[in-house]
């Protein structure tokens, strides 16, 4: 399989996902939008990665590249490729299948537990994914559900947590693919400047082993069944 991803910030980087594509030793290309790397044909891989990032996805003043790379998402989805966006990644996704984002009424920050839909036992790229997991988040932006999407995962602090759109898209608002040198990172830089509030976690909590290793097992199982859809 070859993977084309896209990095919106120096700081969202694969993480786990690097470890399990060393691991199949497939072929993983890079654009990183903030460098203005030129993006590749969509016909150069089979799935395209789309990672996170400190701003938002309506910030196209700001940022001119995020309408660039949200036409390219949207043809990578109409050429049938398969499409993962994490975090802002998931926006963008919304954002190009003509959903609406936008700031969401408070920040959702540190390890935060996820609840299935009923609509997931349907989705096969959902495969193997329990019913209730915890998973770090790292966001203060919501989204909409485009038309024709699924709402696949909610919790108490954002509704829309994950949803798929048709049968090789799938956009995740949290975070699995952080590993705990990542988490560390962002506790060491974010931490200190952040407020207490009801869906802050205290930063002292976020190097949680445990919950890295339920964490990576959501992206690994994600991965697998996109990989493996190649091969039906």
């Amino acid at each position: 399989m070859k993977i084309h991803y896209i990095q919106n910030d120096p700081l969202a980087t694969l993480g786990f996902i690097e470890k399990w594509v060393s691991e199949k030793g497939f072929t993983v290309t890079r654009t990183q939008m903030f460098e203005n790397d030129p993006l590749p044909s969509v016909d150069d891989f089979d799935l395209l990665i789309i990672l996170g990032g400190r701003m938002g996805a309506y910030e196209v003043e700001k940022f001119p590249w995020l309408e660039t790379e949200k036409e390219f998402i949207k043809e990578a989805i109409d050429k049938k490729k398969l499409v993962l966006g994490i975090c802002l990644g998931a926006q963008m996704i919304a954002k190009a299948l003509g959903g609406n984002v936008y700031p969401h009424k408070h920040q959702e920050i540190g390890w935060w537990p996820i609840e299935l839909t009923a609509e997931a036992g349907e989705v096969s790229l959902f495969n193997g994914i329990p019913k209730t997991f915890t998973v770090f988040e790292f966001h203060g932006d919501t989204f909409d559900l485009p038309e024709g999407a699924t709402h696949l995962a909610t919790n108490e602090a954002c509704r829309n947590q994950a949803f798929s759109y048709g049968d090789k898209v799938v956009g995740l608002q949290f975070h699995p693919e952080f590993t705990g040198g990542m988490v560390s990172t962002f506790a060491e830089k974010f931490g200190p400047k952040l407020q207490p509030e009801t869906f802050i976690q205290n930063p002292l909590e976020w190097t949680d082993q445990q919950h890295l290793v339920g964490a990576e097992s959501i992206i690994r199982t994600i991965l697998e069944n996109m990989a493996g859809s190649l091969e039906v």
